[in-house]
């Protein structure tokens, strides 16, 4: 058969060209292949429309701070009696007083307290001398402090008349005892500074019993301005019991807000609740009142945790909002020694209508009269009063206080025999002191 060359060469060569047509496409086709994730033109136009034109605004930062009163940790180093203080802080762990209030203290970024406890291991410590006739020492072994660190407080104040409880050794021991556990301790008048979120916080810590201390709280404070960018008084006095402010404290309180050098004043050492006013644009808390209490097995049971919320704006000042969250001292009968958040709202109606009570001036007692109730005629002379109402002969007859009836050596002996006596009975304070306390350090 032959073949028809005039055919053959043209079919041939549109196969060959269909052939090289195809590879082409194939080898661009894998050079331009791109990844399924890729953005085309159109998808890259889209995207770049939805970036927004200005950054999202910076948010100011924040710093929150809850305030607590008197924390008296310990007792008198002889009270180890079943269900005391120490009997607690022996059998139960640390974090057992503050367990139904550190939800609450945690949230925070600082919690401030005032210690009012003497921490020290050394058993040999004895009794300052203290005038008055109520008078109480307060002690307690050094790893209390790890109750304070347990319940989510992060500064203790050491200024109160239960510092000294023990001498200048029980003293050092408190300070050494709070810094070891890593609290931030705060001594009489010297400024302590504490920050986070670049927010700086200074706080003094004061004794205030009258009105003249005003001027060591103002010298700190003079020391702290430009240091910090909130400023806290935190004092400790007045008149125990009571839930209006003394006098000197009102006239106190307000002319530290008004002199502009500070923010926040709070005050401790009443054992009760005060009233809460603002000066001047600062809030002043006359006093927390208790919060972990040994002092006594009943103590009002009332009190609050005081927070407040700084934010920083971009001018740099402060806005400051506070807010409280009342709280009883111990549930239960009797105080067992934590504080807990109130649930009920009439108590914490009570709490409330407390802070906000005006506050006033405490009237002077008014002198002894003479005036006679209405309903009783007034004698019009002391005569007339004497022999009428008190007819001496009748009321003090004369042989009532004869020798006979009342021999002096009957109720005013004198002599060795009664002084010894006495000593037999009443013993020297320090010689019973010390037996009790060598009684203390064989229980521990």
């Amino acid at each position: 058969m032959k073949i028809n060359k005039k055919i053959i060469i043209p079919v041939a060569s549109a196969f060959l060209a269909v052939i090289i047509v195809f590879l082409t496409l194939t080898l661009v086709g894998k050079e331009d292949k791109r990844p399924v994730s890729a953005t085309t033109p159109s998808q890259q136009t889209t995207e770049q429309a939805k970036v927004p034109t200005t950054a999202p605004k910076k948010q100011d930062p924040t710093l929150k701070l809850s305030l607590i009163g008197d924390c008296v940790l310990g007792g008198d180093p002889v009270d180890y009696g079943y269900e005391s203080f120490i009997w607690f802080s022996e059998n139960k762990p640390a974090s057992y007083f503050f367990e139904n209030v550190k939800s609450v203290l945690e949230k925070d970024d600082f919690t401030l307290a005032n210690m009012e406890t003497v921490l020290s291991d050394n058993m040999s410590l004895r009794p300052s001398e203290k005038e008055g006739e109520r008078t109480f020492w307060f002690m307690a072994k050094t790893k209390n402090a790890e109750i304070l660190t347990e319940g989510s407080v992060e500064v203790a104040g050491v200024v109160n008349n239960h510092t000294y409880d023990f001498g200048d050794e029980g003293y050092n021991d408190t300070v050494d005892a709070l810094e070891k556990a890593g609290l931030l301790v705060g001594e009489d008048c010297i400024p302590l500074y504490f920050e986070k979120n670049g927010i700086k916080v200074g706080v003094v810590y004061a004794n205030l019993w009258a009105y003249y201390q005003v001027n060591d709280i103002i010298d700190a404070l003079e020391d702290m301005q430009g240091n910090c960018d909130y400023k806290i008084v935190f004092f400790h006095g007045g008149e125990e019991g009571q839930h209006e402010p003394d006098n000197f404290k009102i006239d106190a309180c307000r002319d530290l807000a008004n002199s502009g050098l500070c923010d926040l004043i709070v005050g401790a050492h009443p054992h009760v609740l005060q009233p809460f006013e603002t000066i001047n644009g600062v809030p002043i808390l006359y006093s927390l009142g208790n919060f972990c209490f040994a002092g006594n097995n009943y103590p009002e049971n009332m009190t609050v945790i005081m927070g407040v919320n700084l934010t920083k704006g971009e001018d740099g000042k402060i806005k400051a909002e506070t807010e409280f969250t009342p709280c009883y001292v111990y549930t239960g009968e009797y105080n067992t020694f934590q504080p807990a958040v109130m649930k009920d709202k009439e108590d914490m109606r009570e709490v409330f209508d407390l802070l906000s009570t005006p506050v006033d001036y405490i009237k002077e007692t008014q002198p002894a009269t003479t005036t006679a109730p209405p309903t009783q005629a007034q004698p019009e002379t002391e005569e007339e009063y004497v022999e009428e109402e008190y007819p001496e002969q009748e009321y003090y007859p004369e042989e009532d206080y004869s020798e006979e009836e009342y021999p002096e050596e009957e109720y005013y002996p004198q002599g060795t025999e009664y002084i010894e006596e006495t000593q037999e009975y009443f013993p020297e304070e320090e010689e019973y002191y010390t037996e009790e306390i060598e009684t203390a350090i064989s229980y521990y």
